[in-house]
């Protein structure tokens, strides 16, 4: 699963940040990329990555790129537009109600990390992670589903005493990046924001709430 080459198959400018690189060399590296049998079209967009092969397991995000093919849709659009397909690419699921995450290019040409509720399930529309790395922090914090959480300031252990921390991961990031688990997300998700929200300072939700059709 080489996401670089995935990439060069989009109209986008974003190129993939090394740390998140060396997450997918880590997730084939452990064998958890698969391809489910079945699929119609190209089986090669379908390939997808876990962190843990145990679904009870947190965090709950599904690697892939498969997303993209529909993004249009979730912003009620026909087609793409430029606008979108240069700055905005989905790369993997969140959770099980449809929730993508993306990188995101904001106008200072910075890459974030955004997520972009169902609509149906998860509202949640906003910058999660300023970088890379600040995303892979968020990930070993171990919560479940990104857009089911209530609190940003509370531990996946307040919220669930039966959680289960994929340890293995934590540990990898800690030997590869330095990167320590924090307690919970407060320094990293600073504001929430809901799909359509006009009165947010979050700068992806008022850039999307301009793409959506009128």
């Amino acid at each position: 699963m080489d996401l670089k080459k995935e990439f060069e198959k989009l109209p986008c400018d974003i190129n993939v940040p090394e740390e998140i690189e060396r997450l997918y060399q880590w997730i084939e590296q452990n064998g958890l990329i698969e391809t489910p049998k079945g699929m119609v079209g190209d089986p090669t967009i379908y390939h997808y990555g876990r962190i843990s092969p145990d679904y009870e397991i947190n965090p709950d995000i599904t690697f892939t790129t498969s997303g993209q093919k529909g993004i249009n849709y979730w912003f009620d659009l026909e087609e793409i537009t430029d606008e979108i397909s240069s700055r905005l690419v989905s790369f993997a699921e969140s959770g099980f109600d449809g929730s993508q995450l993306a990188f995101w290019l904001d106008d200072n040409k910075e890459l974030r990390v955004v997520h972009m509720g169902s609509g149906s399930g998860s509202m949640l529309c906003c910058v999660i992670a300023n970088n890379a790395k600040e995303f892979l922090s968020l990930l070993s914090i171990g919560y479940g589903q990104l857009g089911d959480v209530y609190d940003f300031s509370s531990s996946p252990e307040e919220m669930d005493k039966h959680v289960k921390i994929n340890h293995s991961f934590v540990d990898w990031l800690d030997g590869s990046f330095g990167i320590k688990r924090p307690r919970d997300a407060s320094g990293i998700i600073k504001g929430k924001a809901k799909i359509g929200d006009e009165n947010t300072k979050d700068l992806f939700c008022l850039w999307c709430n301009k793409q959506f059709k009128n």
